[in-house]
């Protein structure tokens, strides 16, 4: 089984305009509202692709009801800590006249020391040998920044896989755990380690040096580069495929989704790296925060061009 965790949910309000003018009343052309957060939208992805995941994490009591019945609605087993307060919301901001993206995230409601034993009591209570689980976004306030690697550590010792997709000092405190697999894009490894991101050599050299640490596989979002897998065996780019962009919210969440999905199948690397990235392009294409189809994931996986090349 494939859990997914996301402790910070969100509705993403999505608002696309043709550009935005600071002080002045501005008027959309659309606004879309989805149901979100990291864990979530992995948990989209997966279903999309006729796979089976369980979503866990925090909801706010008080619009709890909004997300239970959206995923239920989508057939996404579900079993989340529910705590007091209402689940924030997020603003996206879509300026179509130059493509610009905005992202106005709220903080999110407050959570107890009971609700983060009862959420570290779930995962473990229901996480078992072989299964995969997905740790991705921020933390609401009252979590602390080793949350994450708590989870890793427990989980370790029971022989399930653990995919990490955060940054900042979380990510930093929670390499140490050593997941399975972490998901950094370009600037958020940046900021933990020193190398010229410009230089795909140096790149590849960061990447090993963390995969010999002991993490199994790191996969490293590069934008217009494409993105990058290493694992102890493998160096793989893989070349980005031209859509038009609608958002780039959840992208990389739908990379992990593709990621998980053919980990869980015992894909191979390449086919899980290139399904991955389908899964990523195929989500810039769809506004909002909506995962892509099946379809329109099949209709970029064969554009994907995978290139093996030398470690460093």
């Amino acid at each position: 089984m494939i859990y997914t965790v996301t402790l910070n949910p969100a509705l993403d309000n999505t608002i696309i305009l043709e550009s935005l003018k600071s002080g002045h009343i501005n008027r959309s052309t659309k606004s879309i509202t989805d149901v979100g957060g990291k864990g979530i939208n992995v948990s989209k992805v997966v279903r999309e692709l006729d796979g089976k995941s369980c979503a866990l994490g925090f909801l706010g009591k008080e619009n709890s009801d909004v997300f239970i019945k959206y995923l239920n609605d989508l057939d996404i087993e579900n079993d989340f800590v529910f705590v007091n307060g209402e689940t924030r919301r997020n603003i996206k901001i879509v300026e179509t006249s130059n493509n610009v993206y905005t992202d106005i995230n709220q903080q999110g409601f407050e959570v107890s020391c009971d609700d983060v034993e009862s959420i570290l009591s779930k995962i473990n209570y229901l996480a078992k040998s072989g299964d995969i689980v997905v740790l991705s976004g921020s933390l609401p306030i009252g979590v602390g920044k080793d949350i994450y690697y708590r989870i890793i550590t427990e989980l370790k010792s029971k022989n399930i896989k653990t995919v990490l997709d955060a940054e900042g000092e979380v990510l930093k405190i929670s390499l140490y755990a050593k997941p399975y697999l972490i998901k950094p894009n370009i600037n958020e490894l940046r900021n933990i380690f020193e190398f010229n991101k410009k230089d795909i050599n140096e790149v590849i050299r960061a990447a090993t040096e963390i995969v010999s640490s002991g993490i199994e596989i790191v996969v490293i979002s590069m934008g217009e580069s494409g993105s990058l897998f290493v694992d102890k065996d493998n160096v793989l780019l893989a070349h980005p495929v031209k859509v038009d962009v609608k958002s780039t919210v959840g992208a990389g969440d739908s990379m992990v989704g593709g990621m998980v999905y053919g980990m869980d199948k015992n894909y191979n690397s390449q086919d899980i790296f290139q399904l991955a990235s389908a899964c990523g392009t195929a989500k810039v294409a769809k506004e909002g925060s909506k995962p892509p189809s099946k379809d329109e994931i099949k209709s970029i996986l064969d554009r994907v061009v995978i290139e093996r090349l030398n470690k460093q």
